[in-house]
Parts: structure tokens; C-alpha cells; sequence
């Protein structure tokens, strides 16, 4: 058996929750089957990075074509997303869609920062046919919760993809849509040394370190925790605030533009900058993490109680998880919801600077408290192994079979999504924006 894990997003030294899930998925399935032949398409040049298992070999591809090509030569493919040029080989090779993100909800958000209102809804189009090709390729999904699986669902119905015959076969599509959460790595943690106090200027031995775990995206609330911050530099000075990196290695979200800048502005406006707010250059290399982690009195990610909360699986929590990192976050999420019964933490109300002042407040000086959120997570992370959360990917690629709808019947629909597709794309493109 030869299995594909294409990478839609850079994999090497430095990377995000996208290159991770890749290059760890493939490791898992390495691990799981260990007489297959595995490959991990990376985009451009892989970089320096070690095969995740013995069993991955690291290939780099740079067009659509290439991946189409390397696609056709495996059985199965696990892909984020496939190009349009994948029609082609439906009912040829296995093609299982990695919905671990609810996509449409975050090209919404970020339409707002980088498309005028005119162009905003041609845009937004041809990523609902983007979508919809997706789903209608797919012969296996996977997504990160049940909440997600009900939206994927919703929508695989609204294309007419679950007919009778499908529905007769397996009524409850377990097999064709499963759960794959974002894991977490059984690694155990392995910090170098300091890489913060004593180190960072302005960060000294005996301060207090709360860290966001990750980028500033569109959909992330810095503001209230900054505004937080500058009540706690007057009566809690030796609290300081960590934005781990803010240059995403896929380009996405950078310091120069959307809420990463405003962000960066406040703090200093604020007179925050570089005595209670730090916010690291570039982006902290994967191998590198554990040394952050290490050095967190606890974890703060704020963010809304919106449609994109609602469907979302916080993927930057779960290295906290397995660092046992105490976490402050916004309620709305699945992983929210766990954060707050289990208890791993705080949730906050969004928007409620009195309420996120308290809560860090809370994590640094309950020590019954979160040693008690310790305690659970160290549990929740030994559920979301990595080497558990993908069985369902596994067992999927084992059988080599698709309980999709048949090829044949999704044929003529995925060709006409690719062209309307494509066709928006080159509308929104010759105007000098960019579809995905």
C-alpha cells in the first residue's frame, strides 16, 4: 500500500498547526502500518526536518500538477485540501479531506482584512465552490469534533452527497466522515534552557510568564488582553505577557498588517512594549517549543463567542495540554467547554477585561487550583495522542474502500465546482486578490 500525506502548508524547521497535523499524521499512519509506503508531500523545499517514522519518505512538490502526478502514483492521498486537477482521479485513487479546519468561516474573517466590500462577496464565492469541490472528491473526512461533523454534514446534504443508497450502506456515515482530533505529541517535554527570564530584556528571574501559544490571527482578541495587562503592570508588575511569534511560516498573518499590527501598536501606545507585553520576531522553531513551554506560568488565548468559536478546535491548546500549562480562553469553543468542566483552566466572557484580569490573577496565585487543572491535563493529553486520534484514519486506509457516494455519480459535480472555481479565481485574481 502506498499512502500519500500532502501538505498544503509549509513543513520543516518552523511551521504551523497545518504543517504539524501533516507531518504528524504521517508519522502516525508510519507507525500504525508499518509495511506501507508512506510519502509526506511537502510544498517547496522541505527544508531541514527527520522523517517522522522510519517507514515517511519526504518528497517536495511546487505546482498543482506535481501533486496530481505524485497523487496518482499512491492508493490513498490525506489532504487539507486538493487542487481542482484532483478530479481526475476520482475512482482511480482514495482521496480522504483533512476537515480538522472549518475553512469557510476563517476566509470570512479574513476577507474583511484584505478585500474591499465589492470584490469581498466574489471572493468568498469562488471559496464556496472551492469548498464544495472538496466535499465532493472526498471518498473519506475527517474533522476534529463532533460539532464539526455535524456542520460537514449539514453541508454534504445541501449537495445532495449522502443519497439513500449511502445512507442504507452506513446510517450513521461513520464510515465516510470520523473524528481525527488535533493530537498531541507523547514526546516528553525536553526544555534546553532558558530562552525568557534572564534572557528577553525586561523579563527577569523571579517574573511571573504568561504565553500565547501561537500567532494573532483575525479571529483572536489581543486587545482586551492587552487592556488587561496594562491594569496588571500597575499593581502586578512582575507579570509579563509573551506573544511567541507573530511571522506565520505560511505567510498568513504577519506584523505588518490586520490584528497583528493593531495589536502591536496598543502595546505600545500603552507603554507596554518590552516591560509588560513582549512580542518575539519571527516564529519559534517546532523543536524549539518545549523551552517556551517550560518556562509558562500559565497560558492566555482570547478570542469571541461568534460562528467561528463555535466550530473551531483551538489547535495551539493542545502543546499546553501536554505541558500541563494552566489556560485562560474565551468561552465558545469545544475545547472551551473542556477547559471550564474539566477544569484545565479559565473561561472568560468575551470582551470582559475585569473578568481576564481575575482569572490571571486566579492561575498565578491558586496553586490548589491549578495544580488540580495539572493533574486533567495530563489526562486530556494522553486522550488526544497522537497514535489514538488518527485509529479512524487508519482503519479508513487499511480497508482501501470508499463509502462515498460512487465516483461515476460525483464526477460531472466536481468538474462543474472546479470550473466555477476556477473562474471566480481568475476574476478575483485580475483584479490583483488572491483566492485560495
Amino acid at each position: 500500500m502506498k499512502i500519500l500525506v500532502l501538505s498544503r502548508a509549509a513543513v520543516g524547521p518552523k511551521m504551523a498547526s497545518p504543517g504539524i497535523r501533516a507531518y504528524q499524521l504521517a508519522g502516525a499512519l508510519g507507525r500504525a502500518i508499518p509495511e506501507a509506503e508512506i510519502t509526506l508531500g511537502i510544498p517547496g523545499d522541505r527544508g531541514d526536518i527527520a522523517p517522522p517514522a522510519p517507514n515517511v519518505r519526504l518528497q517536495h512538490w511546487t505546482s498543482n500538477a506535481e501533486a496530481t502526478f505524485l497523487a496518482g502514483a499512491h492508493d490513498v492521498t490525506v489532504s487539507r485540501n486538493f487542487p481542482p486537477q484532483f478530479a481526475r482521479l476520482m475512482g482511480k485513487n482514495l482521496l480522504a479531506l483533512d476537515a480538522f479546519t472549518p475553512l469557510y468561516v476563517e476566509w470570512m474573517e479574513l476577507s474583511r482584512r484584505d478585500f474591499p466590500p465589492r470584490l469581498r462577496r466574489t471572493w468568498m464565492a469562488s471559496n464556496r465552490w472551492y469548498l464544495n469541490m472538496q466535499l465532493t472528491l472526498a471518498d473519506f473526512m475527517f474533522c476534529a469534533d463532533e460539532r464539526q461533523r455535524d456542520m460537514w454534514i449539514g453541508m454534504l446534504m445541501a449537495l445532495a452527497l449522502v443519497p439513500p443508497d449511502m445512507y442504507e450502506r452506513d446510517p450513521s456515515l461513520r464510515r465516510f466522515i470520523d473524528i481525527v482530533p488535533y493530537g498531541v505529541s507523547q514526546r516528553p517535554l525536553d526544555a534546553q534552557g532558558p530562552v525568557l527570564r534572564g534572557v528577553v530584556p525586561g523579563i527577569e528571574p523571579g517574573d511571573r510568564v504568561l504565553l500565547w501559544n501561537g500567532g494573532i490571527t483575525e479571529w483572536n482578541d489581543a486587545t482586551t488582553l492587552l487592556h488587561a495587562m496594562d491594569r496588571l503592570a500597575t499593581t502586578r508588575p512582575e507579570v509579563k505577557l509573551v506573544f511567541m511569534g507573530v511571522n506565520h511560516p505560511d505567510y498568513a498573518f504577519g506584523p505588518d498588517s490586520g490584528v497583528t499590527k493593531q495589536a502591536i501598536d496598543l502595546a505600545r501606545d500603552l507603554g507596554l512594549e518590552n516591560r509588560n507585553v513582549f512580542v518575539l520576531s519571527g516564529w519559534v522553531p517546532y523543536e524549539r517549543i518545549d523551552d517556551y513551554l517550560a518556562e509558562a506560568d500559565a497560558s492566555v488565548c482570547l478570542g469571541y463567542e461568534n460562528l467561528e468559536s463555535r466550530f473551531a478546535f483551538r489547535t495551539r491548546y493542545v502543546d499546553l495540554f501536554r505541558a500541563r500549562i494552566p489556560l485562560l480562553c474565551t468561552r465558545g469553543d469545544v475545547l472551551a467547554e473542556r477547559v471550564e468542566s474539566d477544569p484545565l483552566g479559565i473561561t472568560v466572557p468575551e470582551r470582559d477585561v475585569d473578568a481576564v484580569v481575575a482569572g490571571i490573577e486566579r492561575l498565578l496565585d491558586d496553586t490548589a487550583f491549578t495544580d488540580r487543572c495539572r493533574e486533567n491535563l495530563g489526562r486530556i493529553a494522553g486522550e488526544l495522542a497522537w497514535d489514538v486520534a488518527t485509529q479512524p484514519l487508519v482503519d479508513f486506509c487499511r480497508a482501501g474502500e470508499s463509502w462515498a457516494m460512487p465516483a461515476r455519480r460525483r464526477r460531472f459535480d466536481a468538474y462543474t465546482r472546479s470550473a466555477w472555481y476556477l473562474g471566480l479565481k481568475t476574476i478575483t485574481r485580475g483584479r490583483g486578490f488572491r483566492a485560495p
